[in-house]
């Protein structure tokens, strides 16, 4: 098969599954199938080697097309990821916080001696 066609066939998959809404509890698998289909096409990307014909060029525009559509998506995909763990680091640190309040005592009005 042609590598410009399965490029074409790997990026159309990706911008499916990027279109279709995110369910929550299925977000695992989403990320998984997502990060799958992009080394896929990592690898197909880096198997071109040759200059494309008239034809493949079309494809390739289609491509940058749907890439284009699909970058605000996976970006605010991304930042709800990021938004997520930084909660769960929150939650973490707070519980903590609870089973030992002195570890975490805070400083104000501790006497520091300065010997000049």
């Amino acid at each position: 098969m042609n590598e410009i066609v399965k490029l074409y066939e790997v990026s159309k998959k990706l911008f499916d599954l990027v279109e279709k809404p995110v369910v929550s509890e299925e977000r695992d698998t989403y990320i998984e199938s997502l990060v799958a289909l992009v080394e896929e096409r990592g690898i197909v990307l880096n198997a071109i080697h040759r200059e494309p014909s008239d034809q493949e060029k079309l494809l390739l525009q289609q491509i940058a097309s749907m890439q284009q559509q699909m970058e605000p998506k996976l970006q605010s995909e991304l930042l709800a990821i990021k938004r997520d763990i930084n909660n769960l680091k929150k939650r973490k640190e707070t519980g903590q916080k609870y089973e030992n309040p002195y570890y975490y005592a805070p400083i104000d009005g501790a006497f520091i001696d300065k010997k000049n």
